[in-house]
């Protein structure tokens, strides 16, 4: 750290300290003249510094601090050297810690000629002066000609009238944690700064922040201000602002945003556990609770903060489920609503994991009393009977019937028993996985309750009925999900791949193979394995990808001992025949338990052609 210090003839120089070898200070808060006013640093190495008007600031401030008992002192315009980058960043990077450090700020208002204009001193409206207000133990303001105005302490209720930052923030005993963020951010929204970044990086010390400088990132700053916040709180106030031009997204792109949230606080809810904001590559990733409640998939996000006396208000944002799963959202509204809890009980509603988008929204505005006027029986509703029914049936009636949108509403709603059975076992999961309804199975997926495993009365798991059905795009769903077992048996021990090879489904059979080759070669509750099935019913697509798969036995024999050959030969399936034939490992005169031959089982049918082959391959 550079300091001046002062010499007994009442003229000071530069020195420099470091760590324990820094001495008591005094330090000086101030709004810049122009550039050519202030004295620099290289206008102290020079000595050119002295016919400056910002000079008779460093006599002051170096006459007071003697006064005060100091040696030292520090002013930012000489005792930082802003020609080097590195220097720049080091300090404001510091500057909350050298200022909380220092004995005394002396707070110099330059446009005060008495303390009846002090209010209205320019220095209340720059950026760089918000943490130097209240960083310092002690600050004593001072007027246009040095007359002390009083401290900070002894002026509190006159620095609360013109800055909206509480008295109580100024006791020594008051911690900067016990305000909420959009509280902190709303301390700056009325303050300007010369450089856009700087409206960032004048808070960073106010949240214990420190980050690089990128002059010309222009808002950015602020997001990426708003970003490491989040890595150090779960505050969701910081979401809690509103801004008139529309832009934004998930984050705010200046502290304007936060201009009427001077009374935003957290609210703290015992009864669930919200893990922490995280930045990922699709944006916020946040637990909220979530009220869905209109057309094209918009909805609610409520916010673990409210009005100061006000908790059964909650705030909410307004989004738009882009990916009709909540894993891609976006904020569509620029306002921050409150919630009735008069009318709605945001409780009932789950905590979800919600990732919203950082883009910018579409600059809506949505109509606070709107949401004042809805009914407790309106929000539990929907837009047809089949959600507003509050029956777990409801949801199996509005995979039938609704639209993709109504499914989405009513996941959304509360007392929605997604694992519920039917009267045959089945979920809405493996109803949907077996309708081939895609848009539905991934809203179901994205649910943060819902069993993905769960079997019918017949032991059939959703992956099992959509393998089963043909339902290529559910199926690949289904094994991206890492919840899924891709082997599970059902009653009868048969896998995916068994069913899908028994009906054909190429598709289907292509995907199984590639997630979990093991499935192959499993054998049912009559030891017949995927290939057996396949070849019994001429599915020669299939037979061909299995043969062409790891682990397949050709010749394995089922509980009778009949192998995928005897079965193609007695069903007369000669394409599936010749496939077997030219694999390796064939046997083709192993007999079953009653030591019938494919050969024979193809003859006592009538299968000249399945015949004609397999005579031909005995011979060779």
């Amino acid at each position: 750290m550079r300091l001046l210090q002062i010499h007994e003839s009442g003229t000071f120089s530069l020195v420099e300290k470091f760590g324990d070898d820094i001495p008591p200070y005094a330090i000086l808060s101030h709004t810049w003249g122009t550039p050519d006013e202030e004295v620099s640093f290289r206008d102290m190495q020079t000595g050119s510094g002295e016919n400056k008007r910002g000079y008779r600031k460093l006599l002051f401030c170096g006459k007071q601090a003697a006064d005060d008992g100091l040696r030292y002192f520090w002013v930012d315009t000489c005792c930082i050297d802003k020609t080097s980058s590195a220097e720049l960043s080091e300090a404001i990077n510091s500057m909350y810690m050298w200022y909380g450090a220092a004995e005394v700020c002396y707070a110099y208002l330059a446009d005060v000629p008495s303390n009846r204009t002090f209010q209205n001193s320019r220095w209340f409206e720059r950026g760089w002066t918000l943490q130097e207000l209240i960083a310092p133990m002690e600050v004593i303001f001072f007027d246009e000609k040095w007359e002390p105005l009083g401290t900070r302490l002894e002026l509190s209720k006159s620095v609360q009238g013109c800055t909206g930052i509480p008295e109580r923030v100024f006791l020594e005993s008051t911690s900067l944690d016990s305000f909420s963020v959009a509280q902190k951010m709303s301390w700056a929204a009325n303050r300007g700064t010369t450089r856009v970044e700087d409206r960032a990086y004048c808070l960073m010390g106010i949240f214990g922040i420190n980050m690089p400088l990128i002059y010309g990132e222009g808002e950015n700053s602020f997001i990426r201000l708003q970003e490491e916040v989040m890595r150090i709180s779960d505050d969701h106030s910081l979401f809690a602002w509103s801004s008139q031009d529309g832009r934004g997204g998930c984050l705010a792109t200046t502290p304007l945003s936060f201009r009427d949230c001077a009374n935003v606080v957290q609210t703290n809810h015992l009864d669930t556990l919200y893990d922490p904001p995280v930045l990922s590559s699709r944006g916020v990733q946040i637990e909220l609770r979530f009220m869905g409640c209109g057309p094209g998939r918009r909805g609610l996000a409520i916010l673990n903060c409210c009005e100061q006396g006000s908790a059964d208000k909650p705030f909410a944002i307004y989004v738009q489920d882009l990916s009709r799963s909540l894993m891609q959202i976006e904020r569509i509204c620029r306002d921050t609503l409150t919630i009735p809890v008069r009318n709605i009980d945001p409780s009932r509603y789950s905590v979800r994991k919600l990732h919203i988008r950082t883009g910018r929204p579409n600059g809506q505005k949505a109509d606070q009393r709107i949401f004042d006027r809805l009914s407790s029986q309106e929000w539990q509703g929907g837009s047809t009977f089949w959600t507003r029914i509050d029956t777990p049936q409801a949801l199996f009636k509005a995979l039938d019937l609704a639209t993709e949108v109504d499914v989405w509403l009513l996941l959304t709603r509360p007392g929605v028993r997604i694992n519920m059975k039917d009267i045959s076992g089945q979920t809405a999961l493996s109803y949907a996985s077996s309708k081939g309804y895609e848009g539905a199975v991934r809203m179901l997926l994205a649910q943060r309750d819902i069993e993905v495993n769960l079997t019918n009365n017949l032991g059939q798991t959703p992956l099992l009925c959509a393998a089963k059905a043909g339902m290529t795009a559910t199926v690949n769903l289904l094994l991206d999900d890492l919840r899924t077992e891709r082997s599970k048996k059902d009653t009868e021990r048969r896998t995916p791949l068994s069913w899908a090879a028994a009906h054909g489904r190429s598709a289907v059979v292509e995907l199984l193979l590639h997630a979990d080759n093991t499935q192959v070669s499993m054998e049912d509750v009559n030891k017949r394995t995927p290939l057996s099935w396949a070849a019994a019913h001429g599915r020669s697509a299939v037979v061909e990808l299995l043969l062409h798969a790891d682990n397949t036995q050709v010749s394995m024999g089922d509980i009778n001992k009949r192998t995928p050959l005897s079965w193609a030969a007695a069903h007369g399936h000669s394409a599936v025949v010749e496939l077997l034939l030219h694999a390796d490992n064939t046997q083709v005169s192993m007999g079953d338990v009653n030591n019938r031959t494919p050969l024979s089982w193809a003859a006592a049918h009538g299968y000249s052609a399945v015949v004609e082959l397999l005579l031909h391959a005995d011979k060779t």
